[in-house]
Formats: structure tokens, C-alpha cells, sequence
């Protein structure tokens, strides 16, 4: 009894531990495959967003505490949204900005730098102030990851997930290990699709301080900015140097970036005639798109009106687009795989839309 008792546990352990399973087949017609390089002339910046300090009821994060994960995680640009105010004005300097995250009668907003409307929370169901009653309209961003939204969105899978990485912490010494399992990403950005296609999109933190242990300056943080900076960036593309808050929050306005998890990074960009296009740019049939993403076991995808037409595990690639509408670049990792059947599959990047059309 006690060894087929074993065996289960094992097992479960094991089943959590590289769950989602995928069965994926390879679709690479059309595409080239190169050793493709970003344009050295585009400006690239990590930008934080919905995080929030001391000045909202449930988070104790100090100034100084953002302004060291910044310096730690190559961060350049952080957007606070505090609950109800903005008091953090009062420290915002030219690279941390203030701004609100409020219920509104349409559902939960953010204003990012006080200026930039974002619907938070898109996929939470579960609140009646999470869930947005208005319009999507342009001239909103819409918060596509949120990851407190991963975790409510199966409530017993995390907790699961959790004691499996408690079990499992002597190998991994990494509590939140796989955290991005948890994200449900092709069920998003259907809803994406069916509700708020051509809104730009963007990621949020979420991140609340909830316990703080401080003798000196920089303390003792659970959760801490200097760990959850790693979880979740925008970084966004410019041809210009931003050096200003209006800067930074035209570039998001315009969707020139992409979402990166656990510090994945790549470039996805898209030519025509010798012009270079940016993620959320409008561009001409037969133009380009290209994705360089050099990271050991992953998966790209390119979808054209969310289906795909290029599934890869090459480094890089190129792929002209024939069709109108709307393209976008989804990328995952995983453990291993069996043939086709991959395990462990799990989102690490997702980028805004490229709209084709007779430009």
C-alpha cells in the first residue's frame, strides 16, 4: 500500500510539475530562415506598469524600494497606479510616474501617468468592479496579462501548484516556480479577439508590497520589486530617444512593444520597401514581419486573425504577409517533448497587433 501510495504522489507531483501538455505540429510554409537582425537605429526600453507603493491601503512598497529593482532589472521606466490617489506625485521623478487605478461605473481603469487610460483586470470575472461594463474603446489599452487575474482565474490550480512548489523547494529554491503555467493565454487572447480586437495591449504587475522587514534601506520586501520586476515587462520599441513621461506613454499609446515574461526577450519587426515598422504600426500586403527570439526551448507562433500560420522553433525567421487584417506573434517555452507532444508549455512573450491593410 505505502509504494502504490508513492507512486501516486510521484506522479502528481510529476503531472503538476510539467503540465499544460500541448500537441503542436510544425507549420513552417512560406517562412525564411536567417540569422535576422533588429535594427540597430530602434531604441528599446523596459517599462514597468501597475504596481502599487505605500499610498495604496493594501501595499507598504517605499520610492526608494522601486527606484533599486529599477537599477537591479535594467528597468527604465515604472508607471504607479495607487488605489484612489495619486500622492506618489510627490516622488515621481523622470523615469517612476504617477498615476491612479480607480472603479469606475464601466469596471476597474488604471491612468497611466495620470493620462493614459488602461481597462485592468479584463479577464477577472470573479469581482463585479473587475468586470468592465463599458465600451472598448481606441483610445484604451487593454491590460492582457495581469497576473493576479492567472491566479483567480483557477483559484485551486494555483493553490495546487503552489504546494507542489513548496514540495518541491529543496530543487528549485524558487517558490513561484513555473508561475507562468498559470497563465491561460490562448483562452485570453480569444476574449481579446472577441471583445477588444486593434486595442493596443499591455501587462501589468499588480504587485502589492504586503510585508516588509526594514533595519536599513533596502529591506526585507514579500512580495519584493526587485523579484517581481523579473516576472512581467513591456518593452517597447521607439526610433527616437525617449527622455520624457509623454514620450514613454505615446509609444504605449501606439502599441510600439511587446509583453515579456521571466525576462525572455526578443525583437519582432516588420519591413516594407526599405521602411521599418514597429509592433502596433499600420503596414502595406507584403510587407515583412520578422521575429528574432533566440531562447533554447521555445515555440513561435504567428497568427493571422489569431489562427496560426507559422509554427517554429527556429531562432529567427521571416514571413511575408499576403492577406489583410491583424497579425500577432505569440512565444512559449517548454521542458521537453515527445514528437509532438510537448510538456511543460508555458507563455513567455506576446505582442501587440500588426494591422495590414492598403496603406
Amino acid at each position: 500500500m505505502f509504494y502504490i501510495f508513492l507512486i501516486v504522489f510521484v506522479g502528481l507531483i510529476l503531472y503538476l510539475e510539467f503540465r499544460p501538455f500541448k500537441k503542436i505540429s510544425i507549420v513552417e510554409n512560406d517562412i525564411e530562415e536567417g540569422n535576422f537582425q533588429f535594427p540597430e537605429d530602434i531604441f528599446k526600453y523596459n517599462v514597468i506598469a501597475h504596481i502599487h507603493t505605500q499610498f495604496s491601503f493594501d501595499s507598504l512598497g517605499k520610492p526608494s524600494d522601486i527606484k533599486k529593482a529599477m537599477e537591479e532589472n535594467g528597468i527604465d521606466f515604472v508607471f504607479v497606479t495607487d488605489h484612489d490617489n495619486d500622492d506618489y506625485r510627490f516622488f515621481e521623478d523622470e523615469k517612476v510616474f504617477a498615476g491612479v487605478e480607480k472603479n469606475t461605473p464601466e469596471g476597474r481603469l488604471l491612468l497611466l501617468g495620470n493620462s493614459l487610460p488602461v481597462i485592468s483586470h479584463p479577464n477577472n470575472f470573479e469581482f463585479e468592479h473587475y468586470r468592465w461594463k463599458g465600451e472598448f474603446k481606441k483610445e484604451y489599452l487593454y491590460e492582457l496579462i495581469n497576473i493576479k487575474d492567472g491566479i483567480v482565474w483557477n483559484k485551486m490550480l494555483s493553490v495546487i501548484c503552489l504546494i507542489k512548489n513548496v514540495l518541491i523547494l529543496p530543487f528549485t529554491r524558487n517558490l513561484l516556480h513555473k508561475w507562468n503555467a498559470l497563465i491561460p493565454l490562448e483562452k485570453w487572447i480569444r476574449l481579446y479577439y472577441a471583445r477588444a480586437k486593434g486595442l493596443k495591449i499591455i501587462g501589468g504587475l499588480d504587485l502589492h508590497i504586503k510585508v516588509v522587514y526594514q533595519e536599513h534601506t533596502h529591506g526585507l520586501l514579500i512580495p519584493s520589486y526587485r523579484q517581481g520586476f523579473k516576472w512581467l515587462v513591456n518593452q517597447v520599441y521607439s526610433k527616437v530617444a525617449i527622455k520624457s513621461k509623454q514620450q514613454i506613454i505615446e509609444a504605449l499609446k501606439k502599441g510600439n512593444m511587446h509583453i515579456s515574461l521571466k525576462q525572455k526577450y526578443g525583437d519582432f519587426w516588420a519591413e516594407y520597401e526599405g521602411n521599418i515598422y514597429l509592433l502596433g504600426d499600420k503596414i502595406p500586403v507584403n510587407s515583412v514581419l520578422a521575429c528574432s527570439f533566440p531562447c533554447k526551448k521555445t515555440i513561435k507562433i504567428l497568427k493571422h486573425e489569431n489562427k496560426p500560420v507559422v509554427i517554429t522553433r527556429k531562432d529567427s525567421f521571416s514571413y511575408t504577409v499576403r492577406e489583410k487584417g491583424f497579425y500577432h506573434f505569440e512565444v512559449y517555452e517548454f521542458d521537453f517533448r515527445i514528437g509532438n507532444l510537448y510538456f511543460g508549455f508555458r507563455p513567455v512573450a506576446i505582442t501587440n497587433l500588426f494591422e495590414v491593410d492598403n496603406v
